[in-house]
């Protein structure tokens, strides 16, 4: 027993030394050396860090039981600036001072068994003072467990109670214990943290889950020593790091900061410690107290001697630098100034405002910063102003909208926003009302946000919300709601419950607005009680009795609340039963538009969305436009963890042209929390009526016509519930609404009167107009500081790190305006006169805005700022200063500018990251070093590669050393600077030299993302972008900028330079002789004028030059060539006559694209041979309309070899030589140019007469034929050289190997040659029929060079087609293609065909070779077919079908048509400009400078022809032209710019036709030759159109279409669907099925027959085709009828009672439209249209013919075409029908004939009508409405309900309506029942028998038998409008009666 007792006793000895807890005797002295250091930065080396270090003596000595004494002396601070880790800590003396100040009193604390209890310190020591001392204590924090060596629990430290993990080891031989100890910080219990400015963001749970922005963590490791007595800390190392991460913490790159401790005893002492005679005060336990960080602003860190006079200073300062533009640095001043204001107190602020109140400048600064620095006593400050009134009212909303948004809500704030919003804000609905209960609520938002008890606030406004209802003021009620709306507090439910309809008794009562506010105040509460929000919400949805609108807006309340799988599945059930078209629509396109989304949060409830989408039909998808809608585009990346999604709600009530309601909605996701940062809504109610009647007041709707008897007769009728007119919007700011108006009718009506009316009710108006004439000054500036994040958390050091954002903002707008009216306006004056009126305004405005945005990442206190910080500045000034003229009678407007003098920044932003140090001891030792230094950044391209290891290792030391001599400021220490980097630096200037300006825009970067590539890395560094204007020197000063427009009559007055054009034969003439010696020296005998054609014209086909030798159209085209030849049209225009020859500056250059006969034609270098005068003609775009470049010459068989291209060409050179006489063969080339009008007679063989032309037109007319096709040969230049060129047996051996060497290449491409007629002929003219020579090539361009139609040329063209047809059978081609259905992109476009004859106008041969001339060239076109872009993938079906159309098109040869843009001259010459604009630089010497643009516009029956041409006011060349035609199925535009309009140009057509057979439209861009800036743009852009393209939907396919031409196709395939194809030089991309948003009208149109569509009427003409598509039509005819939603139904009630057909539904009916049967025999009646305004009554005579009565006076004579107008009635009659039109009252025209009757209503009176022609609100499920609004069983009981029966039977209506009992017993819930009709019956009245009857279904309601009522009872009672319906029955109803007595 003993020695178990002994054994136990050492188990015990033993384990005493492991659980000893460290532990400070009394009467000893411990001394430490104590380091700590805190550095933050991004964790790379080579990156400036900034922190400090704090080396120190520590002496921890007891004092008593469990307490002991600490102190602080030998203080050695440092501070850290620059590269890491090469830079060292440098001591700073003054930050020593401050330190040993804060430190010098030793503080008390109880410590026992390792943990530290309450601390002591007497009140003179500071919070951060006593922070410093608690950052040593927390390290003897020590929980050691016994007998275990590895646990974890929640340990008590400096950051709160946090999960710590302990390890430990003992060294039982040196008596050591290692402890080590890792804290994870981010799973605290209670953190120690200050978190501002984030309230209106919620967090996003998935995210942070997913990614932490935020996380820390520290590891302790102790060294303990234990002796028998006591266990002593020898030493401790602590190692803390703070990870912020903005973006994804993996793959987005983080900032750190490291903090550092190291506790190391050197001495103990026996003796007793010295405490202060000071008083002790308990001052907390261990965790950080937070004292003044937040009051101390990062970013300025000064001290405050007097703050009163440092306020005033600071004012100044900011009034000063506001005072003109504003500086970069303006933001910062108003922080420094918020500052001192935190600093201050009230009565510092009570003696500023005193001092500044009455100066306007400095008044706006106060009251700008003063609600900034929210806190209650800026709160009080500005109650006690409300108080004395001192503040205006707009004063007031300004100062509590930021001080209620800003503050913080600690209970003094509370109280102080409680009494502001009790006693200042009025109930009211003013301004100041809305906004200060508004922001009341987002501050009680907040409160409730960060404590449990808010239940002060909501009080108030629960009361507020009581109180309104008391009232029922709607108003007040709509603020009440939206003020609990922004708390969201799920205590207001019960509340808000009393607003909604289904939930208390009278809240259906309530207008629609109140129940749309109440639904939208759950929205925020959703967020914090989704189960109960989901509950009601969904409950509304699904009561089929509540508005659509309200419905809609609960679902979408319901989404926002994340509902799951079972909720979202209910709702597609819902829509699946859903009768409302607009609710299914909105609720389809909502979930599948969340669906789509991808951000982490609404996974769960996107997948919820798909299956509910999958569960709904699609045609919800088919709806159109009318239909209520969500539009969503989301984005979410992961890299960065950040996206954005933006929501478009369509609210739309009975399908109108314009949404009744609309809301936008913007939402981000970012650092983990969710924010909606903007929503904005608007509602518009009853406004399109409004608009459509003008501003004439309502008459009184009883006054003529008394609409209440009629509506008795029918059964209960009830009218529509229906707003008053009104709009309201409001908006929200991160989910808190900022504010809401409306206009009422009234005030929509006052501003109409405003407009039309006199001002003598609007005074104002007058003062505004008279104040302008007197001039005004105004300046305005707000400073603000939008947002300030912070969040604050304390280090192991003892020192707070705080990460922050600050956004602070100052605007200025600044300006003059005079305004001088003649005539003067007199005291009667109307707005509308300011449109006769001339105005003269000067104006002199400047906006400027600088704004900054800080980020800070380090240590923040009083005594010592270091840490990051990024600074992003911008600046903008907007100066503007502008005299204008207008004189509104005159269409004439001036507008004059001074010139550009100095360099303006028009905007400049810099963004740059430092790291900081500052110590309020020494502030001018305060060093900011860039985190990147520029040379810093290497230079891949420049560094060398060193094998050798050794070197390597100097490199880098030289690099360090770099590194450390550039942060001390030596530049170009190290030889290895060369390979350092500049900064990307790049500008760009725009230079307008005329005008004396240049817009330079300069960007510079510099980010490490070298160092590794993530996102925060590129932020990181600097950059900057700035954009100026800068003055130009020009010749002369000029003294300002001029701009004239000039319309109608006058502007020909204004022009400065007369528009001509040159001939360019005249500009060739001067360089002849220069011409003649060059072809001496090229051996060429042939007089080539034409040489210098090539560079001077773009448009020339003098696309002989060497790089495009080859060009030739690519497949793509040639279909549609062929195609559009159908739809030329003869533009005929006057001819402008340059020095007796005919140059025509607008003809055919874009021919080719015009007229659609060939895209690129094949310009060889032939062409450009003089004689080829009808091939190259100047203009004939022919040349270079789709391909003058070599890029299109990519297709292979096209393309025939240089060698015998050149040949040809050669061959066509020396064909003069050759032929018998030089004259004659040209003026045989003449022959066949001079009948085409198009052509541009450049060429000087054309200019011989036509006399001549014709003498040798027999002569040699074989001859012409053939050198005519060879000057015109296209892409088959080899080939068509002409017979009489060939030299011997060489030319015909080269053309032979030509055709040989391309009928290879053709084989090889498997491509199938389609040629035109025209050049078929010409071929076959010159070669027998062997080989088909020509290349893919389409038409031939020869831009209308007419064929003389003689036999021989019959005979030709036929044989071409034969060798045509051998040459596609000959081919070898493989056809399994053809067994597929063709691709999208492959198809054929047939453009529309119109056959159009103009008037020939002008000298009759002319216009006869002209309409020669189209024809060949229809003919040469339409032959032509080639499958768009990909005939190399089905040439097989292509070769048969195209010879086939070759054959057809030969026969029909002369069908009309011709060349879209023959021969199309200078308008100029013919009419005056309809405008002219000319920008003038006026210069000191009065030359002109500047441009002239003129716009000429001729249109005429289906053609409008429009000009434009710029010229420069200087004598120069240069030109720019665009011109453009408009015929009713196409359209073509072109611009073209350069010396004479030549050097560059682009030309667009659009054009309908058919593609596959379905209707479709194409547009096709051809451009030539493009300045290189277009073509640099254009290629950047090309890059992103795949990826654009993907996104979109789009398949690509690569293929090789022409590089100078993009087409776009749409083909409708259904009228919601498209087919879309674009066709792109590199790429071609195609969309199947491609969803529109609206219906296409598809079916036959007779517009373009009925009208003359022109230019002035195109957009009215479209507005009036959507506004007809738009109303709505209703029939009435003998059997069946037509209602306006197009719901026919097969019934009549023929019978002598009225039938109402249309009525306004609304409150105040304003027409009703009734029918009758005249005679029982006959079809005829009649029918009574009653409005307002008059009474028309139109009735069958004995004649047949209709007679018509207007308040029953006959307005109609028999003879037929006569007219009748009165009061906005309309009444005349066309044959045998009538039409009555009363458009003010909504019917646009009633048309009867005797028999069929139509109604169209206004597109206005949508969801109004009622009657047999039902509601028109395209809803088809709601038909069947009968007067009191429940739907009819039947379409009998339906059209039976809208009879109208009289009192007596005089009139011959014999029926009255009565209940019927139920002629059976149903059994009902078991029981045997009686039952009546809910709904009346037509029966015949007293004494009446039926002779004819009707089955009709009627509902039945049903009493147990035993207690059933009798039918009298049953017809008394009311509960019958309410009663349920058990059963449907059939049952008679009687429609016709015979009478006996009184009635017979």
């Amino acid at each position: 027993m003993r020695g178990f007792i002994l054994a136990l006793v050492l188990t015990l000895v033993g384990s005493q030394h492991l659980n000893y807890q460290p532990d400070f005797s009394e009467n000893k002295v411990y001394t430490f050396n104590y380091e700590t250091m805190l550095l933050s930065g991004l964790p790379e080396k080579g990156l400036a860090r900034a922190g400090i270090r704090i080396k120190s003596k520590v002496e921890i000595s007891g004092i008593g039981p469990k307490l002991c004494l600490i102190r602080i002396h030998s203080i050695e601070a440092a501070e850290y600036n620059g590269v890491w880790p090469t830079s060292s800590f440098s001591r700073s003396l003054k930050l020593t001072q401050a330190l040993t100040g804060q430190l010098s009193i030793p503080v008390k604390f109880e410590y026992s068994n390792g943990h530290v209890g309450n601390i002591m310190a007497p009140d003179s020591v500071s919070d951060d003072g006593l922070n410093i001392y608690r950052g040593i204590m927390n390290l003897l924090e020590l929980s050691i467990k016994k007998m275990q060596n590895s646990y974890s629990l929640q340990e008590a430290g400096i950051g709160g109670i946090c999960n710590t993990t302990y390890a430990i080891q003992e060294n039982k031989r040196a008596n050591l214990v290692y402890v080590t100890k890792s804290k994870d910080l981010n799973s605290c219990e209670k953190k120690v943290q200050i978190v501002t400015g984030s309230a209106y963001t919620h967090p996003c749970k998935t995210c942070q889950q997913r990614n932490k922005n935020s996380r820390a963590t520290a590891t302790y490791n102790y060294k303990i020593k234990y002796a028998r007595s006591e266990a002593v800390i020898t030493q401790a190392d602590v190692e803390e790091i703070h990870q912020f991460a903005p973006f994804n913490e993996i793959t987005g790159g983080n900032a750190i900061v490291e903090a550092r401790q190291r506790l190391a005893l050197t001495d103990v002492q026996k003796l007793r410690a010295e405490v202060p005679p000071k008083e002790y005060q308990n001052r907390g336990s261990l965790q950080y107290q937070f004292g003044s960080e937040l009051l101390q602003l990062p970013v300025h860190l000064f001290k405050i001697k007097d703050v009163e006079s440092q306020i005033e200073e600071s004012l100044q300062e900011l009034v000063e630098v506001t005072s003109d533009q504003l500086p970069s640095d303006a933001p910062a001043k108003a922080l420094k100034l918020l500052h001192l204001f935190r600093a201050a107190n009230e009565e510092n602020y009570e003696s500023v405002w005193k001092q500044f109140s009455s100066r306007p400048a400095y008044r706006r600064h106060i009251l700008d910063i003063i609600p900034a620095v929210a806190s209650h006593r800026a709160l009080r400050f500005l109650r006690h102003k409300m108080e004395r009134q001192e503040l205006t009212n707009w004063e007031v909303t300004q100062t509590v909208l930021v001080a209620l948004h800003s503050s913080t809500p600690t209970q003094d704030v509370m109280e102080e926003a409680t009494l502001i919003v009790k006693k200042h804000c009025p109930r009211s609905t003013s301004v100041l009302g809305k906004v200060c209960h508004l922001s009341y609520a987002s501050l009680c938002h907040k409160q409730c946000s960060s404590s449990d008890s808010c239940s002060e606030c909501l009080q108030l406004l629960h009361g507020f919300a009581g109180e309104a209802l008391s009232k029922s003021s709607t108003e007040e009620i709509c603020l009440a709601l939206k003020a609990l709306g922004n708390v969201g507090h799920p205590a207001s439910i019960k509340h808000i419950k009393k607003f909604l309809p289904g939930y208390a008794t009278g809240a259906s009562d309530l207008p629609l607005r109140v129940h749309a506010t109440a639904v939208m105040a759950l929205k925020n509460i959703g967020l914090t009680d989704p189960k109960m929000v989901q509950a009601i919400t969904l409950e509304i949805f699904l009561n089929h009795k509540i508005h659509p609108r309200i419905r809609m807006l609960a679902a979408v309340v319901l989404l926002e609340t994340k509902p799951g799988l079972p909720i979202v599945m209910t709702l597609a059930d819902a829509v699946l039963k859903e009768p409302s078209m607009q609710v299914a629509s909105f609720i389809y396109s909502h979930l599948r538009a969340l669906g789509r989304s991808t951000a982490p949060d609404l996974q769960v409830m996107a997948s919820a969305c798909r299956m509910a989408v999958r569960a709904l039909s699609p045609k919800f998808d088919r709806s159109g436009y009318q239909f209520s809608k969500v539009f969503r585009f989301s984005i979410f990346k992961e890299f960065l963890m950040s996206g954005l999604a933006a929501k478009y709600l369509v609210f739309n009530n009975a399908g109108t042209l314009i949404p009744t309601m609309a809301m936008s909605q913007l939402r981000t996701h970012f650092l983990g929390r969710v924010a909606d940062p903007w929503e904005v809504g608007i509602t518009v109610e009853g406004l399109q009526e409004m608009f459509a009647k003008g501003y004439s007041p309502d008459r009184d709707w009883e006054t003529d016509y008394d609409f209440k008897k009629i509506l008795k007769t029918l059964s209960d009728w009830k009218a529509f519930s229906s707003d008053k007119p009104f709009a309201s919007g409001y908006l929200k700011i991160f989910g808190q609404e900022l504010f809401f108006g409306g206009l009422d009718k009234n005030a929509i009506q006052n501003a109409l009167q405003a407009w039309y009316g006199s001002d003598e009710k609007i005074p104002s108006l007058r003062r505004i107009i008279s104040s302008l004439q007197s001039g005004v000054g105004r300046q305005w500036t707000k400073a603000l500081l939008s947002s300030e994040i912070r969040r604050i958390v304390p280090t192991c050091t003892g020192f707070p790190t705080e990460t922050s954002f600050y956004y602070s903002s100052i605007t200025k707008v600044a300006g003059n305006v005079q305004a001088q009216i003649t005539p003067s306006p007199k005291s009667d004056f109307k707005l509308t006169e300011l449109l006769n009126a001339n105005v003269r305004l000067r104006s002199k405005i400047s906006l400027s805005m600088a704004k900054e945005m800080t980020f800070v990442m380090g240590i923040n206190t009083h005594t010592v700022q270091a840490g990051l910080e990024a600074h992003t500045k911008m600046n903008a000034h907007v100066p503007v200063n502008v005299v204008a003229t207008i004189q509104m009678r005159e269409k004439n407007v001036k507008i004059e500018m001074p010139p550009c003098k100095d360099e303006t920044n028009i905007i400049s932003i810099r963004s740059k990251t430092f790291a900081v140090t500052r110590n309020i001891g020494d502030l001018t030792a305060s060093k900011m070093t860039p985190v990147l230094l520029p040379e810093a950044v290497p230079d891949i391209m420049k560094t060398s590669f060193n094998s050798d290891s050794a070197s390597g290792e100097t490199d880098n030391i030289r690099d360090r050393q770099s590194a450390a001599d550039v942060s001390s400021g030596n530049l170009f220490s190290s030889e290895h600077s060369s390979s350092r980097k500049e900064p990307f630096v790049q500008s760009v200037c725009f230079n307008a030299s005329t005008f004396g300006i240049q817009v330079c825009i300069e960007k510079k970067s510099v980010h490490a993302a070298f160092i590794k590539n993530v996102p925060l890395y590129y932020l990181v560094g600097e950059h900057a972008l700035k954009m100026s204007f800068k003055p130009v020197y020009t010749e002369a000063p000029l003294e300002k900028i001029q701009v004239t427009i000039q319309a109608g009559d006058q502007a020909p007055t204004k022009m400065v330079r007369l528009v001509t054009f040159e001939d360019p034969e005249a500009q060739a003439s001067s360089r002849k002789e220069a011409i003649i010696k060059v072809k001496k020296i090229l051996g060429d005998t042939d007089d080539q004028g034409t040489r210098k054609y090539r560079s001077s014209s773009s448009a020339s086909s003098a696309s002989g030059s060497a790089e495009s030798t080859t060009s030739s159209p690519s497949s793509s085209d040639s279909d549609d060539r062929a195609s559009q030849g159908g739809t030329q049209i003869n533009l005929k225009t006057g001819q402008s006559k340059a020095k007796e020859k005919k140059f025509y500056p607008f003809g055919d250059t874009g021919s080719s694209s015009s007229s659609g006969s060939s895209s690129s034609s094949g310009s060889s270098s032939s062409s450009s041979s003089k004689s080829s005068s009808s091939g190259s003609s100047s203009d004939s775009s022919s040349s270079s309309s789709s391909g003058s470049s070599s890029g299109s010459s990519s297709s292979k068989s096209s393309s025939s070899s240089s060698k015998s291209s050149s040949s040809s060409s050669k061959s066509q050179y020396s064909s003069k030589s050759s032929s018998s006489s030089s004259k004659s063969s040209s003026s045989s080339s003449k022959s066949s140019s001079s009948s085409s009008k198009s052509s541009s007679s450049s060429s000087k063989s054309s200019s011989s007469s036509s006399s001549k032309s014709s003498s040798s037109k027999n002569s040699s007319s074989k001859h012409s034929s053939s050198r005519s096709s060879s000057s015109r040969s296209d892409s088959s230049s080899s080939s068509s050289s002409s017979k009489g060129s060939t030299r011997g047996s060489a030319g015909s051996s080269s053309k032979a190997s030509a055709i040989k060497h391309k009928a290879k290449k053709q084989s090889k491409t498997t491509s199938f040659p389609l040629t035109s007629a025209a050049e078929g002929e010409r071929s076959v003219r010159e070669q027998k029929p062997k080989t088909q020579s020509s290349s893919r090539s389409s038409s031939s361009e020869s831009s209308g060079a007419s064929h003389r139609h003689s036999k021989s040329d019959k005979r030709a063209e036929t044989k071409h087609v034969k060798s045509q047809v051998n040459s596609g059978s000959g081919h070898d081609i493989s056809t399994e293609w053809d067994l597929h259905l063709p691709k999208v992109y492959s198809l054929r476009f047939r453009s529309a065909h119109i056959h159009w004859h103009p008037d020939h106008k002008g000298s009759s041969s002319s216009s006869s070779s002209s309409s020669e001339s189209g024809r060949s060239q229809r003919n040469s076109s339409s032959s032509s077919s080639s499958s768009s872009g990909s005939s190399s993938y089905h040439h097989g079906e292509n070769s048969a079908h195209n010879s086939r159309r070759s054959k057809r098109v030969s026969i029909h040869h002369h069908s009309h048509g011709s060349s879209l843009t023959h021969e199309r001259s200078f308008l100029g010459d013919v009419i005056p400009p309809g405008i002219t604009i000319v920008a003038q630089a006026v210069r000191s010497d009065n030359r002109n400078q500047g441009y002239q643009a003129t716009a000429y516009v001729r249109s005429d029956a289906a053609k409008v022809d429009v000009q434009l041409v710029v010229v420069q006011l200087a004598e120069t060349n240069w030109k720019a032209c665009a011109d453009a035609v408009i015929l009713p199925l196409k359209a073509q535009a072109r611009l073209r710019w350069g010396k004479e309009c030549r050097d560059y140009r682009i030309a667009a057509m659009a054009t309908t036709g058919q593609l596959a057979r379905k209707p479709a439209a194409q547009l096709k861009v051809q451009w030539g030759k493009l300045p290189s800036w277009i073509k640099k743009t254009s290629s950047v852009f090309m890059q992103y159109v795949p990826g654009a393209a993907l996104v979109l939907g789009f398949s690509e396919v690569h293929q090789r279409n022409p590089s100078h031409e993009f087409v776009v196709r749409a083909a409708a395939t259904s009228p919601r669907t498209i087919d879309t194809v674009i066709k792109a030089p590199e790429v071609t991309l195609y969309c199947q099925g491609f969803r529109l948003p609206f219906t296409l009208p598809l079916g036959p149109s007779s517009a373009y027959e009925t009208r003359d569509i022109t230019a002035w009427n195109l957009f009215p003409e479209i507005a009036s085709q959507i506004a007809q598509e738009d109303q709505s039509t209703c029939e009435i005819r003998e059997r069946d009828f037509k209602t306006f939603d197009h719901v026919s139904h097969s019934y009549s009630f023929n019978k002598s009672c009225n039938l109402v057909v249309v009525q306004d539904c609304t409150e105040h009916p304003k027409f009703i439209i009734t029918t009758r049967k005249v005679d029982p025999q006959s079809f005829s009646r009649e029918v009574h249209i009653n409005t307002t305004s008059a009474n028309i009554t139109i009735c069958p005579a004995s004649n047949s013919s209709l007679l018509v009565a207007c308040n029953e006076e006959r307005v109609l004579s028999h003879s037929g075409g006569s007219e009748y107008e009165k009061d906005n009635v309309k009444i005349y009659k066309n044959g045998a029908t009538v039409t009555v039109e009363v458009p003010a009252l909504g019917l646009k025209k009633v048309t009867f004939d005797g028999v069929n009757l139509k109604v169209t209503v206004a597109s206005w009176m949508r969801g109004k009508t009622c009657g047999v022609c039902g509601n028109n609100d395209r809803e088809k499920a709601n038909e069947l409405l009968m007067p009191n609004h429940r739907l009819a069983h039947s379409c009998s009981a339906f059209v039976h309900s809208w009879v109208l029966l009289e009192e007596t039977c005089s009139g011959g209506c014999k029926l009255q309506r009565s209940y019927v009992k139920l002629n059976r017993n149903p059994t009902i819930d078991g029981e045997e029942s009686t039952c009546y009709s809910v709904d009346p019956v037509l029966k015949c009245i007293k004494d009446c028998t039926p002779i004819e009857k009707a089955s009709v279904k009627v509902g039945f309601h049903c009493f147990p038998k035993e207690t059933a009522v009798s039918l009298l009872e049953w017809q008394k009672s009311s509960d019958k409008k309410s009663a349920f319906e058990d059963v449907v029955e059939s049952v008679d109803a009687d429609t016709d009666c015979t009478c006996t007595g009184g009635c017979s």
